[in-house]
């Protein structure tokens, strides 16, 4: 039974009635705190360890930064052979007789009607390119390819065709240029740049893996830069390309430049070849048919022109 402190009937009464009150609160608390207590008691203990986990190269998932530059990239490096250069048309002309043009402007360009050339339809996606660059292998000074510096892609609205001269119908028909419809632009596309009349293909998927074969490669040139080296996150073509086995996704080691040293107490002071270390690993993105291009994701120290890469 309560007691209460209070003298007064009423006083009492309310102070009893609190105190019913407050224990009808708690008491179902403390009963399920109770339960609670038990049902915990029944939960198994499970004991956690360090441990090493081993994951295989394939199953690593490329990081968001390396996508992205990836998928900026993808479609940027562009290697043509004499027969591409040849067959590429050339722009002319824009609106309002400017030199300079960009996304959304329309624009005229004239091709070389080689026989046999297989003409775009409407509504094709082509790119527009300039700065053509050999690219020479390294070992054998052999051209494998003409690297193309891309500026935008353009649609191919309209080919070329042939018009009378309404104000001289006796003149011989005049040729009309095809007409195409910038829809992106790196940079600004001018008169003179070139189009390539094949329809750009949609990338390959990058799955990061070792060759099954080995493969030996040389670093051809260094892309988007005028540096003499390379370092990460940077392009370099290579001299390897379909033909050799590489394909899209294989992870290459990059080596050590070729060293030598001398021991001081040999009195013939006779050269000492130094192994080759692996400083770094390179991921093949985009694959020709004799070049490829790869993106250095890790690197110890700069890559250069004539470097060699390995896999597996």
């Amino acid at each position: 039974m309560l007691r209460t402190p209070f003298s007064h009937p009423g006083l009492r009464a309310i102070a009893l009635l609190c105190g019913l009150a407050t224990q009808g609160l708690f008491l179902p608390l403390l009963a399920t705190a109770q339960v609670a207590q038990e049902d915990a008691l029944e939960i198994p203990t499970v004991k956690i360890s360090p441990a090493v986990r081993i994951t295989p190269v394939e199953e690593v998932p490329l990081s968001d930064k390396t996508l992205k530059l990836l998928q900026a990239m993808v479609r940027q490096p562009l290697v043509l052979s004499d027969a591409q250069v040849l067959e590429s048309a050339r722009i002319i002309a824009g609106p309002d007789k400017r030199v300079m043009f960009g996304t959304g402007d329309r624009v005229y360009a004239v091709d070389n009607d080689y026989t046999g050339q297989a003409m775009p339809t409407q509504g094709q996606r082509l790119r527009i390119f300039r700065e053509l660059r050999p690219l020479k292998d390294p070992q054998t000074s052999e051209v494998l390819g003409h690297e193309a510096h891309v500026v935008g892609s353009a649609l191919w609205a309209q080919g070329s065709s042939l018009a009378s001269d309404k104000e001289n119908p006796a003149n011989n028909a005049m040729r009309v240029p095809a007409t195409l419809d910038i829809v992106a632009s790196e940079q600004e596309i001018m008169v003179g740049d070139n189009v390539l009349m094949t329809q750009i293909a949609p990338p390959e998927p990058i799955r990061p893996h070792w060759p099954s074969q080995a493969i030996q490669a040389r670093v051809l040139g260094l892309y988007g830069t005028a540096q003499q080296q390379a370092s990460q996150n940077q392009i370099v073509s290579l001299n390897q390309g379909r033909s050799n086995g590489l394909e899209v996704g294989h992870l290459l080691n990059i080596l050590s430049r070729p060293a030598t040293a001398r021991d001081a107490t040999d009195p013939l002071k006779e050269p000492w070849q130094l192994p080759q270390e692996r400083t770094g690993t390179a991921l093949v993105f985009l694959t020709y048919e004799r070049i490829a291009y790869a993106l250095l994701i890790e690197v110890t120290q700069g890559v250069r022109v004539g470097d060699a890469l390995a896999g597996p």
